[in-house]
């Protein structure tokens, strides 16, 4: 098969994954179900992709993960060099990308939610995929020396962070009619809120 070949129907089983697994949950879909509805005649024939529906699960989330952690590495660097305005870039980009990407968003954070519970952590992350987490909680402990930072620990904060803003992305119709750039806003200062025990002004 050519790469490029290769590479489209390994997108395409991706992308009708996801869209089964958002309609019927994770559980209710099988394989056969993914092939089916990716337009392959035989089991063999997407076997030479993947062996499983747990591969499919682990590519996907690998895929969006990926491409999340591009958009925020790209927000950091293009940062004014300083703790705050690095963090609050990179918060905007995670708040942002999630709005933009619910599917993606959702199922990555149940997945990762139910593996860290069943196994106590992300057991199918690679070093790079948790790179965004260490940078952040460096940067919390970077504003420890200047900023009223809250007498919690480094990992509580950032699972608050993940665990506030993952709801709001699933839930964000609650938020009625507000732009896309309000809703980003919006659950930025209540962030900031749970970080900071004294109220800091966010950086533009």
């Amino acid at each position: 098969m050519p790469e490029q070949t290769r590479s489209d129907s390994r997108a395409l089983i991706l992308h009708v994954a996801l869209q089964l697994f958002s309609a019927r949950g994770y559980d209710s879909t099988s394989i056969d179900d993914i092939r089916q509805a990716a337009g392959f005649k035989s089991k063999a024939s997407l076997y030479t992709h993947f062996k499983s529906k747990e591969e499919v699960a682990i590519a996907l989330i690998q895929q969006i993960m990926a491409a999340l952690n591009q958009t925020m590495f790209r927000a950091y660097h293009e940062a004014k060099p300083e703790p705050l305005h690095q963090l609050t870039a990179i918060g905007r980009a995670f708040i942002s990308w999630g709005l933009l990407h619910p599917q993606e968003h959702a199922f990555c954070f149940v997945r990762v939610q139910q593996d860290i519970l069943l196994q106590g952590k992300a057991s199918f992350y690679g070093a790079d995929m948790q790179t965004p987490g260490r940078t952040l909680t460096r940067l919390i402990t970077q504003l420890r020396q200047t900023q009223p930072v809250r007498a919690i620990a480094d990992a509580a904060l950032l699972s608050m962070f993940v665990g506030l803003i993952s709801r709001a992305v699933i839930e964000q119709e609650a938020f009625g009619d507000l732009t896309h750039e309000q809703k980003v806003q919006q659950i930025l200062e209540v962030c900031f809120a749970i970080l900071f025990a004294q109220p800091v002004p966010i950086p533009d």
